[in-house]
Parts: C-alpha cells; structure tokens; sequence
C-alpha cells in the first residue's frame, strides 16, 4: 500500500483536492439556491401583500378608512398615492400638484419604507426630503420632528453650512430604533387620516 500511495501520491492528491473544490462548490449552489428561494418566497409575499391593499384601499373610501387597523391605514393610504404618480409622465410636477396634506402623508410612508433615517435622507431627492420634518410636525409628533431637523440639513442640498456628521446619523438611527419610531409614525398618520378623512377620502 505505502509503495502504491509513493508511486500514485500526485494522483491521489489531486483527487482529495478535487474533492475539497467540489464540497465548496456544492455548498455555495446549495447556500445559493436557499438564498434565491428566500428572496422569491420574500418578494412573493411583498406582492400578495400589495395586492391585498389595493383591493382594500384603492379607491380609498370612508369605509376603509374607519376599518382600517391603525398600523396599515398609512401604507394603504399612500398605495392611492403612489399608483397615481406611477400613471404620470412627470412623476415630480404630479406629486407637486398634490394637496400638502398627501404629500407630507406620503412622505411618511416612504419614510417607513426606508426604516432608518440615513436610508431615507440618501436613497430619496429633495423634494421628499425637505417634507420630513413637516410631516412629522403634521401628524402631531413634534419632539422626533426638532431631533431629526440637524439631520435634515446635512442632507439639504441648499444648505452650503451645515456639514455631513456621519456619526449623528447613526446614532439618530440607533435612538429611533430603540424607541419603534417606525410604529409611531404609523400610529400618528393613522390617526390624522382617520380624523381628517375628507383629505384623503376619494370622492
């Protein structure tokens, strides 16, 4: 055996070798395929879940509104909205020429999309940006609404004197996560919606 293994070592070195490529390589199709049915089986709900506010929310009725659970009214609200504006050729002069009131409403909701304050102030332009904190005074919430303001304006793109201070940022995303701000901003938009539904309600 041993004079068998002296004459053949490189062969079967290079079997053990391929062997190890292959359990890698095994491995990373199966992590793959799992990664690929999770992201399937997450946008496939996302659908179902979008589908299901349609039917409910579009056209927005009194109805829904005064059935509405506190912690969708937001999302179901601005689903209207954002069909509205994806029917548009000008997406930007169609979300201006909306009421103030669904405007700062869907500002929000994109806001919650976003889930942290970094997100929304990079991934978003300035005509939304310049309406969080207007927003938030709207819906009653007044104390998050001054915190976020330094924020604000390091993302204001007219603002030439206040700087970038990434670590503020990231510690305002950490303050607001601890305290589900998220929830908050769902239960106080749902709360304005309720109580003003002629704004949103269509007729």
């Amino acid at each position: 055996m041993a004079e068998w293994f002296c004459q053949y070592w490189r062969y079967v070195l290079g079997f053990v070798g391929a062997c190890i490529v292959l359990f890698f390589a095994l491995r990373a199709a199966v992590k793959a395929s799992a990664e690929h049915r999770k992201s399937y089986k997450a946008e496939e709900e996302y659908i179902t879940r979008l589908k299901a506010l349609k039917e409910k929310y579009v056209p927005l009725t009194k109805e829904a509104v005064a059935s509405a659970p506190e912690n969708e009214l937001l999302e179901g609200a601005s689903l209207g909205i954002q069909l509205f504006l994806q029917k548009q050729e000008d997406m930007e002069k169609a979300f201006l020429s909306l009421p103030d009131e669904k405007k700062l409403i869907y500002t929000l909701d994109v806001f919650v999309s976003d889930k942290t304050a970094s997100a929304f102030f990079r991934n978003n332009s300035q005509i939304l940006k310049s309406r969080l904190v207007p927003a938030l005074f709207l819906v009653g919430l007044e104390e998050q609404a001054w915190r976020i303001t330094p924020v604000s304006k390091m993302f204001d793109d007219k603002d030439e004197e206040t700087s970038l201070d990434n670590d503020a940022v990231e510690r305002l995303d950490k303050e607001l996560e601890s305290e589900e701000f998220l929830s908050f901003i769902k239960l106080s938009a749902a709360k304005y919606i309720k109580d003003n539904e002629e704004l949103f309600v269509e007729r």
